[in-house]
């Protein structure tokens, strides 16, 4: 005769099944991860010598419930009962009474084990989903039954929010490795070469901001990776932009038509994307890039985070953190640091990425941020390159291979400080226009 009977309403199900069938009805995700994580501290309440037989309905949804508690209980086998989705209260109780075994986990369907419950105790709490339920059955199944414990389903919210993020890394580092692969295969196309650091950025941004919450062995085994090839193609990216400024100054005029500068920039660039192949190449950088697209397509979070999920309050109050300090770094940025206008430019974009990629968790008024912050970081963009550009062609100038047209990168040099200048300068005068003039009282108060 049982003893005791654990009643159990299956987890959060998806709203319909690919076939139509209601039978066919899986778990979410998030729905099986919190039972996952719940369950152990749950059925560990009957006791570590409890033998007990797991009795489910033949949904889909409540066998994979029930997969979940046979691994908690360290059942061997499921029972299927089509009296448990037939909602059959009879035919339950009478199986119940002719079975041996001392304990049965039973996993049916609202609102069977909640019309179960009130039958066996005379009232009981509502069934959530994934609540479970221990009544002893002093009597048998025909009398009284006794409450032993209640613990309500898991919440699966944080863990919706937590799965909607994996899968936002997930496709980025996939994303990555194909930009990589596309690299690769053919690595004078300056686009791509653009697209693939772009990429490397987008992930190293996602696991800048998931730092706290993921395991610091992953989140370091990838940021080395990504900063190591991105470091590595940084001259390559360089070059490209300022062989761009080049054009333009031939296509201005400020260069001759019959400028050799073209062709020296374009020499570099091979010469400098030869280099980075073979790197690559050497280190199995698109194998390694696959690697870390399965590795983080699995992230390994932290103990607290692995046994309570994240909640958007959680995310959104790191993004609203981050912005904070990337606004106050903005206000009142000098523009002469070229060095302070590069760190704010590059906190900008890893913000624009993340309310770009993580906008299904950050809500629509931080994901609208993201527009925002691309077009700072592309204003600050536009005076980073224009220094770049000024730096590069003076260090090309001390080059051999450029001893030919260093009339030409002189030139460059020049156009691009008298850019920095006109930024920084026209920048600087709207500031102080902006600012009150001395003994004038703000508008709305009298001095």
């Amino acid at each position: 005769m049982v003893k005791t009977l654990v009643l159990v309403r299956h987890g959060a199900p998806e709203a319909a099944a690919a076939s139509g069938a209601d039978l066919d009805r899986r778990l979410t995700a998030s729905g099986a991860r919190a039972l996952r994580t719940a369950y152990p501290r749950t059925f560990a309440l009957l006791g570590d010598d409890a033998q007990v037989e797991v009795w489910s309905s033949p949904a889909v949804r409540a066998l994979e419930t029930a997969d979940v508690v046979a691994a908690s209980t360290g059942a061997q086998d499921i029972e299927v009962h089509q009296s448990l989705y037939a909602q059959d209260m009879a035919a339950f109780l009478a199986e119940l009474e002719a079975s041996d075994a001392l304990v049965v986990a039973a996993v049916g369907h609202a609102p069977f084990v909640d019309n179960l419950a009130t039958r066996l105790l005379g009232q009981c709490p509502s069934f959530g989903k994934g609540t479970a339920v221990a009544i002893d059955l002093p009597d048998g199944a025909s009398g009284r039954g006794v409450l032993r414990w209640y613990v309500a389903g898991p919440e699966v919210a944080s863990w919706e929010e937590l799965a909607s993020v994996e899968r936002a890394v997930a496709l980025a580092a996939s994303d990555l490795s194909a930009r990589s692969e596309a690299f690769l295969a053919k690595p004078e196309d300056a686009e791509g070469l653009r697209q693939f650091r772009m990429g490397l950025r987008r992930v190293r941004s996602l696991l800048q901001f998931l730092a706290p919450w993921q395991t610091k062995k992953q989140n370091r085994r990838s940021e080395h990776v990504l900063k190591e090839l991105q470091v590595a193609s940084a001259r390559l990216r360089a070059l490209d932009i300022l062989s761009e400024c080049v054009d333009g100054l031939v296509e201005s005029g400020e260069l001759g038509e019959n400028s050799l500068l073209p062709m020296a920039c374009a020499k570099e660039r091979a010469l400098e994307c030869a280099s980075l192949i073979t790197d690559m190449r050497k280190r199995h950088a698109a194998k390694g890039l696959g690697k870390l697209a399965r590795d983080l397509a699995h992230l390994s979070w932290k103990s607290k985070v692995a046994e309570r999920g994240l909640t958007s309050e959680d995310f959104r109050a790191r993004f609203d953190e981050q912005f904070n300090e990337v606004d106050e770094d903005l206000f009142g940025l000098d523009l002469r640091d070229g060095d302070a206008v590069y760190v704010a430019r590059r906190d900008a974009k890893e913000m624009h990425y993340v309310a770009e990629r993580l906008g299904e968790v950050l809500g629509a008024d931080r994901a609208q941020m993201s527009e925002y912050l691309d077009e700072i970081q592309m204003e600050l963009g536009a005076l980073s390159d224009a220094r770049s550009n000024k730096q590069l062609a003076e260090e090309c100038a001390k080059s051999p291979r450029f001893r030919g047209v260093r009339a030409d990168l002189g030139v460059v040099a020049r156009d691009q400080a008298e850019v920095v200048y006109a930024i920084t300068s026209g920048l600087e005068r709207r500031e102080a226009d902006a600012r009150p003039v001395s003994g004038d009282a703000p508008e709305g108060e009298e001095g």
